[in-house]
């Protein structure tokens, strides 16, 4: 079995939304580098990204913080 932790972005920041909610989120992470590279250091082979701020404005909104991430691991990254 593969494992995908999944890395929510909002605001440049990593965070999980209550019931879909964005005015709902808790921010879990400041640095979503550091959240990847920590989820690299425990294992995991693969990381699903996604841009929630992207996803209700029709466009790409976190690429910054997405770069940075994929920079920080050299594990296959999915951005959705």
């Amino acid at each position: 079995m593969i494992l995908f932790p999944a890395v929510d972005l909002k605001n440049g920041q990593c965070v999980r939304l209550e019931q879909g909610d964005m005015a709902r989120a808790t921010v879990f992470n400041l640095d979503p580098a550091a959240q990847a590279a920590s989820f690299a250091a425990q294992g995991f082979e693969y990381l699903h990204v996604v841009d929630l701020d992207g996803a209700f404005a029709g466009k790409p909104m976190n690429a910054h913080a997405g770069e940075a991430m994929l920079k920080a691991v050299t594990k296959p990254v999915q951005l959705g």
